[in-house]
């Protein structure tokens, strides 16, 4: 459906995005396409900070993440590989 300065497309969207929370340590997503990966990364200095992760939004269940950290000594990151359905990560102190 389209009209003057819009479109609306129906079907099913897949998407890989980054909402951020003021006051949180921003979080950044990179897509490695060679290697079909995302990596998820944030400042070193959100020392107080556990990353976590939650599979449903309507039935919030922030868990703490599993996933292996690697340091580069300013920047903390996990790498993954994208998940079937929806992940969802941030940063909780």
């Amino acid at each position: 459906m389209t009209s003057g300065q819009y479109s609306l497309t129906g079907g099913f969207w897949s998407a890989i995005t980054a909402i951020q929370t003021p006051g949180v340590p921003l979080l950044t997503i990179t897509l490695n396409p060679q290697f079909s990966t995302v990596t998820v990364s944030w400042p070193s200095s959100a020392t107080n900070f556990v990353l976590q992760q939650n599979l449903d939004l309507t039935t919030p269940n922030w868990v703490t993440s599993g996933l292996p950290v690697t340091t580069n000594g300013a920047i903390e990151s996990v790498t993954i590989s994208p998940p079937t359905g929806n992940l969802f990560l941030r940063l909780k102190q």
